[in-house]
């Protein structure tokens, strides 16, 4: 009878941890700072020398596309870490050394014209800077001269 209060006990203690656990390290509403990090590596990547940056080729090709009569709607900039298992490691790495974020973020950008919704993906690791285009739409932003 005791060992039976004291498995009830146990159980339940990791019954709360583990339901605390998933509820620290669920998916976040809001963006934090390194999310918002991602973005500005995004938006100030450019491929090569002599090239402009993400930021710029959104806003000249936005403005040469309002002189043609297609206004542009600017989205949204979002970010998040691509996985639920990079998420809990994430959280677990603020409390505990021993887990080491990869750092790997997606971040999207939509806007809207007269075609419709558009949407470019890049793939960013905020440590080493690393940026990968994802769909056309990114190359298109990332490329230009």
């Amino acid at each position: 009878m005791k060992h039976m209060q004291i498995y009830t006990k146990v159980a339940f203690l990791v019954l709360t941890l583990s339901c605390t656990l998933l509820w620290a390290c669920g998916e976040k509403k809001e963006m934090g700072p390194k999310e918002q990090q991602a973005i500005q590596i995004i938006k100030a990547y450019a491929p090569g020398e002599g090239l402009f940056s993400v930021i710029s080729n959104i806003e000249k090709q936005a403005d040469e596309n309002g002189r043609k009569g297609d206004k542009w709607e600017l989205g949204s900039w979002e970010a998040g870490l691509p996985s639920q298992k990079d998420r809990i490691i994430e959280e677990l790495s603020q409390y505990f050394n021993v887990f080491r974020p990869s750092g790997d973020y997606w971040v999207r950008f939509t806007y809207k014209d007269k075609e419709g919704m558009h949407e470019a993906l890049w793939a960013v690791n905020i440590y080493t800077k690393k940026v990968e285009r994802k769909n056309d739409v990114a190359q298109k932003f990332s490329a230009q001269s």
